[in-house]
């Protein structure tokens, strides 16, 4: 066995297949004319207020909206005057607990860096479950 690189001729010859097994084309981003479509743009941004304050104490997004397997990731970040208060908690309690009735999302995940122990263990205790680890894959002044 050996391989090469893929010449024009042989995305061609990958096209072809997907008529034969569109697996791939029902599981993954849609593929159209043999390519797999970017990521939708979209990002949806909530602001998080505490009762009487005009300024926002927690930011959570959705990104990378995945229509085939209903899916999105997201992200959120609490101010830093505010955190190891339970703002988190409750941010992304009621952000996830509002997005699964609203939308018809089947799935939400999350990465962060494993060397951000206090994301992670708030969402363990949200009961969110460790799919992966991406080895030296967030860089933080010059470390993975």
């Amino acid at each position: 066995m050996r391989f090469e690189r893929a010449s024009h001729d042989h995305h061609n010859i990958f096209s072809e297949w997907n008529q034969f097994n569109r697996l791939e084309e029902r599981t993954c981003r849609p593929v159209i004319d043999g390519k797999r479509m970017p990521p939708n743009a979209q990002v949806v941004t909530l602001s998080f207020f505490l009762s009487g304050a005009d300024e926002p104490v927690g930011r959570f997004n959705y990104f990378d909206l995945n229509p085939h397997n209903r899916s999105a990731e997201f992200g959120y970040m609490v101010n830093p005057k505010f955190r190891r208060q339970g703002i988190g908690t409750k941010m992304l309690t009621l952000a996830i607990g509002d997005l699964f009735p609203t939308t018809n999302l089947n799935k939400l995940y999350c990465q962060t860096a494993a060397f951000n122990i206090p994301s992670i263990e708030l969402l363990e205790k949200l009961e969110f479950h460790r799919d992966g680890v991406l080895r030296e894959h967030h860089e933080l002044d010059d470390k993975l």
